[in-house]
């Protein structure tokens, strides 16, 4: 059985968060401001599965920062 949770965290300034975690792990980009935000996107997960991000690298660059003229 999966235990998802809505998870509020307030930072030492006043700040709060909220977040989804599953089985105590925090699922990715669930963090917002906005606890509407949050619940309807642990509703959709719930409703359709979560849906993993697939990161592509298109280009890389490589400076040297340590040059001296």
């Amino acid at each position: 059985m999966t235990k998802y949770e809505i998870v509020k965290e307030t930072s030492f300034t006043g700040t709060i968060l909220y977040s989804i975690e599953k089985d105590g792990t925090y699922v990715i980009n669930s963090c917002s401001q906005d606890l509407f935000k949050v619940e309807e996107y642990l509703k959709n997960i719930l409703e359709n599965g979560e849906r993993e991000k697939i990161k592509e690298i298109i280009k890389t660059i490589e400076v040297n920062e340590n040059k001296t003229d």
